[in-house]
């Protein structure tokens, strides 16, 4: 619902010497309802293009972008394929996996705090100096009013006129609390371990993936997304955390230490994340066709914790 993920072979001739190149390729969704009102694939393009070509975070080498839809009937891009180890979604790493079965709790303590580090280091970027500036809110809106009012066009638009008074609370209670003087960097928009591919020993980072959501703002959006992931696959679904991952407060500390940036918005953003993720999940009980679930869903209970703390 959100993009098509095909992995494949190439294999040609180069100068008379035969060549193989395993690669990714990422299509536009074509469905009736898709999770994403608008799926610029171009820009997504570009942001990985400006961070495989000016910067040592570790993402895709690009192949190519494919805009002309008469190729394959929808645009796509190329990446090459990198070989490594990628936390599961479906089910999430705290039902069952590689993560829960195969590591231990030094082995997830390292890969999370290599992650942190990661986002860390992309949150250090000069995002301006690197040509970022084609993310830039429109002239007379600050970012985060952009990204509100973006997501306030997204329930209107993804709930389809059903009723979610909790996303409705949070958004009116982010509106109305916004922090001043807010810092801007790029941010990565999905931070989460499934977007990550990690080293088999789980020591590094191999690729950091998934750029459809990013977005110029205050760098703590990243963090709290990443916490309220967790958290939902965690205590939103009834799973213990596994063992070895560190808590959202030496999770936030490594951040402040290797970003150079403080954390004191935490909560707001937190909020933040659970509003976003919460209209994306009841927009996909939405498109699924259960309507019963759009105000009831565990994202939704557990933003509704969260206002509470």
């Amino acid at each position: 619902m959100s993009n098509v993920t095909l992995m494949f072979e190439i294999h040609y001739q180069q100068d008379g010497i035969e060549v193989e190149q395993a690669c990714v390729g990422r299509l536009c969704p074509e469905i009736e309802k898709p999770v994403f009102p608008e799926y610029d694939l171009s820009e997504q393009y570009k942001v990985m293009e400006i961070l495989d070509s000016k910067t040592s975070l570790p993402t895709p080498p690009l192949l190519g972008l494919e805009l002309d839809t008469r190729v394959l009937g929808t645009p796509f891009y190329i990446m090459k394929k990198i070989e490594g180890r990628i936390p599961g979604d479906m089910p999430p790493y705290t039902m069952g996996g590689w993560m829960m079965e195969e590591v231990g709790p030094a082995e997830r303590a390292a890969l999370w705090n290599a992650a942190i580090r990661s986002m860390a280091q992309l949150h250090q970027l000069d995002y301006q100096a690197l040509g970022f500036d084609f993310l830039a809110p429109a002239a007379g809106k600050t970012a985060l009013q952009a990204q509100l009012d973006y997501w306030q066009r997204y329930l209107e638009w993804g709930l389809e006129g059903t009723p979610c008074p909790i996303c409705d609370q949070a958004l009116q209670w982010l509106n109305d609390n916004q922090p001043k003087n807010e810092p801007t960097t790029l941010c990565w928009g999905d931070a989460r371990l499934g977007n990550l591919i990690i080293s088999q020993d789980c020591q590094s980072i191999a690729a950091v993936l998934d750029w459809e959501m990013a977005v110029l703002g205050n760098p703590v959006q990243d963090l709290a997304w990443w916490n309220f992931i967790d958290r939902t696959f965690s205590e939103g679904l009834g799973m213990p955390r596994l063992e070895g991952l560190p808590s959202v407060q030496d999770t936030n500390k490594l951040w402040e230490q290797a970003s150079g940036f403080s954390a004191k918005d935490y909560h707001y953003y937190e909020v933040f994340a659970g509003l976003r993720y919460g209209l994306i999940m009841a927009r996909l009980m939405v498109a699924q066709g259960q309507f019963d679930q759009v105000a009831n869903n565990f994202v939704v209970t557990l933003l509704a914790k969260v206002m509470a703390e």
